[in-house]
């Protein structure tokens, strides 16, 4: 009767499996709480990154709005004409603006910068993708905002459109046309358009 052999070797087996099988325990939990952890970061870089580009997007926005009402009260103040348009469109623009427009009548004339933007000369009242909101605007005397979509010239852009009233001889108010904005969609947002 070798009992007391079978429990010493008992013990030396058990013990060290113990041991192990508290470690790996021990180990998942601690794995589990780091990966936890990562996430929570991840998940939290990655709602302030969405709170930093859409504040981004409003300032552009913003200015792009800006921009289109300050073009509005040129027109006005020069009975529907602008003068140099390209010397106050460049001293306009800035960096997320793809490009600055003029449409009398709904039809777009004039473009700074010309130069990769002669795509976007089109009649945006009787344009299949952009009438429709162009009516919207022009018919309810408010600034839209159109996209993003892509543009003619290949990227993609978001459309500020502002519609602009003269009044004739007699007082009477008359659609001029729109002054716009065309803002470049920032990179981070390309996937999500797809």
């Amino acid at each position: 009767m070798n009992y007391p052999k079978l429990n010493v070797l008992k013990y030396k087996i058990i013990i060290p499996l113990l041991v192990f099988l508290i470690g790996t325990e021990v180990l998942c939990a601690v794995v589990y709480k780091i990966s936890y952890t990562n996430q929570e970061q991840v998940r939290d870089k990655a709602a302030l990154n969405a709170v930093s580009y859409a504040d981004r997007m409003i300032t552009d926005l913003d200015k792009g709005i800006t921009i289109t009402k300050s073009l509005e009260q040129i027109i006005i103040s020069e009975n529907g004409q602008i003068e140099h348009f390209e010397k106050v469109a460049e001293n306009m623009i800035f960096d997320s603006i793809q490009s600055i427009q003029l449409a009398p009548d709904g039809v777009v004339t004039d473009i700074y910068p010309s130069t990769g933007n002669e795509a976007g000369k089109i009649d945006l009242l009787h344009d299949k993708d952009r009438s429709r909101i162009s009516c919207y605007a022009r018919d309810n005397h408010t600034i839209i905002t159109q996209g993003p979509f892509k543009l003619k010239q290949g990227e993609y852009g978001i459309a500020v459109r502002n519609p602009v009233y003269l009044k004739d001889k007699n007082g009477h108010e008359y659609f001029w046309g729109f002054t716009i904005v065309i803002l470049r969609v920032p990179d981070i947002f390309s996937d999500s358009i797809s």
